[in-house]
């Protein structure tokens, strides 16, 4: 049984990965709070071209953290994946597209099916409405 899989897409501007970002996700990899399925690393450069990285061609530090969490190799992501989230990067930018499963969810989702629940909805909140959910609790 699997947890809930979600896509993240994740924007990084002037095509520079940071250590930090792999930090936090390998972090959550090694709590076992989410695991990761599949990922894309993409660039468009300034004249629009998109592509995706070969791990081959990153720093050998980036590519060998990336490897570490990237552990299942699905094949999940397709060139057309990365296609659509080039056509939403900005120019000179770069992208992780990253496919995860929840793993802290596993148990809730067998008592639920234990219990004979079901899912009924489920949705996320978009980055900019949580920011206003913060600012009423700073008020």
């Amino acid at each position: 049984m699997r947890g809930p899989i979600d896509y993240i897409v994740l924007e990084f501007e002037g095509n520079h990965f940071k250590g930090e970002v792999l930090n936090a996700l390998t972090d959550a990899v090694n709590k076992r709070i989410i695991n990761v399925l599949d990922l894309a690393l993409i660039y468009k450069d300034q004249n629009g071209n998109v592509s995706a990285l070969e791990l081959n061609n990153l720093g050998e530090e980036l590519a060998r953290s990336i490897e570490g969490l990237h552990r299942e190799r699905d094949g999940l992501i397709s060139i057309e994946d990365t296609e659509e989230v080039g056509e939403v990067l900005d120019l000179n930018n770069s992208a992780g597209l990253l496919i995860i499963e929840h793993l802290w969810a596993k148990d809730l989702k067998k008592a639920l099916i234990n219990a004979n629940g079901k899912l009924v909805s489920e949705g996320r909140i978009h980055p900019d409405a949580a920011a206003e959910l913060d600012k009423e609790e700073e008020n």
